[in-house]
């Protein structure tokens, strides 16, 4: 049965970056028929449906058409292509017509001069190809004489080749801390939410290009930013596992890193194939060396917490409280300590790295602080068991002022917080036992309480929000605006002497109904980072 190429696209869209790989997505038909698969529902063995759905992974030559399962297993693009159609307001037939791919110009076979790039699966723009416009050829090959093209081969012209992507500029702003108080060590961490791929889609960010969304940009994006910042450490979340196994992981071990990920409790199925995100903290290996690793499963501290619930309110419960959130603790050693003295007499420099994500559900606001009252409870433990520094990091979804955010930077929550009122499962009552004993402080505070006249710190000032003394904002959607990603620290230990500096609104929302991620930043969240002291001993 012969067959025809009905469409063809990029899953980027028709704008090719350089430095981002290009893998075209195919669509084909068998036959004379005009059945098709509709975006809601996937078709399924042998039910007669005649259009499929093809990756071109090889030479034009050794190309093959495909069955449903091909179909079933590239999905999540074709669904895309039609929600993308249905935003713009375009016909939703199921798949693009050539048309849709031209662009400004007219092409035709005797008026231009096309010079041959590549006839491999994938293409990768180089800087050469800058400015330039790219065309993708594809043909049907008989599988039976593989040799034997079928019928008419099918061009895709791209706009111009975009330059690579060019993550922000951001500075460090010192902080100038009394002297007597610091030693000579120091060393930097970063946190930072880097948008898993499985939640980057159409329907979420509509005011994105295809382009800025396609992880083959960001991804080339977000390792120029982590990299340019420098940090000694850093606290990720939303890493896709096997983003962070086939690209995060061994990239930034090529610059000195060492690596750990907690992967979430709970898979997404994304069209396609199921997939799930974590936290992954990265540590220089010529800075510090792992000790000792913990990890955090709110869920099974939700199972034991539900031991103690009335037995007719435990399904309940657990439908409440059983949430995929994890936490990730390092105890790492430092190999350049700050206090020789220590050093001598057989002490080592040791200090813990929590990095969370914390349940988003803005319904769940006692969800919330139950999980973070409970990793706060968890790091008492190891405080108790050694003296040592601590940072607690990571995306709280959790705004200033919030009953998590109290008790994080607070010790404790108010007992009339407003937000202690939504507990139906009574895990938050006595508002007494919401405490703990560590003496945590947020490093952007620091910022916020200086008194430094210097016109750089004053300008920094401003972009934070002087009543919680935190940034105005670390998270910009086309409906929210604010902070939910915190860098506590140990006041007792270390001191904050440099902050990351903070945008200005016009830079992550140059439009109205825009926000993050854009073509410069590639998450929906910034990263945050700060430069730390040991404290001097008495």
């Amino acid at each position: 049965m012969a067959l025809s190429i009905v469409s063809c696209r990029l899953p980027s869209g028709d704008t090719p970056v350089c430095g981002v790989t290009l893998e075209p997505y195919v669509v084909v038909r068998r036959g004379e028929t005009n059945t098709t698969a509709t975006a809601d529902e996937v078709p399924e063995e042998g039910s007669g449906d005649s259009r499929y759905c093809l990756r071109f992974r090889v030479d034009s030559r050794k190309s093959f058409h495909c069955s449903t399962d091909c179909l079933k297993q590239h999905w999540s693009l074709h669904r895309d292509l039609h929600s993308q159609r249905r935003l713009a307001g375009q016909p939703d037939n199921g798949y693009l017509s050539e048309s849709s791919f031209k662009v400004s110009n007219t092409y035709s076979n005797g008026g231009e001069t096309w010079i041959e790039v590549g006839k491999t699966r994938l293409l990768t723009p180089t800087a050469e190809d800058v400015g330039s416009v790219l065309k993708c050829e594809v043909v049907a090959i008989d599988s039976a004489s593989p040799y034997t093209e079928i019928g008419k081969s099918f061009s895709v012209p791209t706009a111009r080749v975009r330059p690579a992507p060019s993550p922000p500029k951001r500075n460090l702003v010192a902080i100038t801390p009394p002297k007597h108080i610091v030693a000579a060590g120091k060393f930097t961490a970063l946190t930072y939410n880097l948008l898993a791929d499985l939640y980057a889609t159409a329907e979420q960010f509509s005011y994105c290009q295809p382009w800025v969304l396609a992880w083959g940009y960001r991804k080339q994006n977000l390792l120029k930013e982590l990299l340019g910042y420098r940090a000694d450490i850093l606290c990720l979340q939303e890493v896709q596992s096997n983003h962070f196994h086939d690209f995060l992981a061994p990239e930034l071990q090529k610059h000195g890193y060492t690596a750990i990920y907690k992967k979430k409790t709970t898979e997404i199925y994304t069209g396609n194939s199921y997939a799930i995100d974590g936290c992954a903290t990265f540590f220089r290996r010529d800075r510090f060396a792992l000790v000792k690793k913990y990890e955090v499963e709110f869920n099974k501290a939700a199972l034991s917490l539900s031991d103690n619930i009335q037995p007719d309110q435990k399904k309940a419960a657990l439908n409440r409280l059983l949430k995929d959130n994890v936490a990730l603790i390092a105890v790492l050693e430092a190999l350049d300590p700050p206090h020789p003295e220590a050093t001598a007499a057989g002490r080592r420099q040791l200090i813990c790295i929590a990095n969370t994500h914390i349940h988003a559900n803005p319904e769940l606001n006692d969800v919330k602080l139950w999980q973070v009252h409970t990793l706060l409870k968890g790091l008492e433990k190891i405080a108790a068991s050694a003296d040592i520094p601590m940072l607690v990091a990571g995306d709280f979804n959790s705004v200033p002022g919030s009953a998590a955010h109290s008790l994080l930077v607070k010790r404790s929550v108010e007992p009339n917080h407003p937000e202690l009122h939504n507990d139906p499962l009574g895990i938050l009552r006595p508002a007494s036992k919401l405490q703990h004993q560590l003496p945590l402080a947020s490093a952007y505070a620091a910022m916020a309480e200086t008194r430094d006249p210097d016109p750089i710190v004053q300008k920094q000032r401003r972009r934070m929000d002087l009543k919680h003394h935190e940034p105005k904002f670390t998270n910009v959607s086309k409906d929210f605006k604010g902070t939910l990603d915190y860098i506590l620290y140990t006041t007792d230990s270390l001191v904050p002497t440099a902050t990351l500096e903070l945008p200005e609104d016009s830079e992550v929302k140059p439009r109205p109904n825009s926000g993050l991620p854009n073509e410069h930043w590639s998450s929906d969240h910034i990263a945050l980072l700060a430069e730390f002291h040991y404290r001097a001993p008495n």
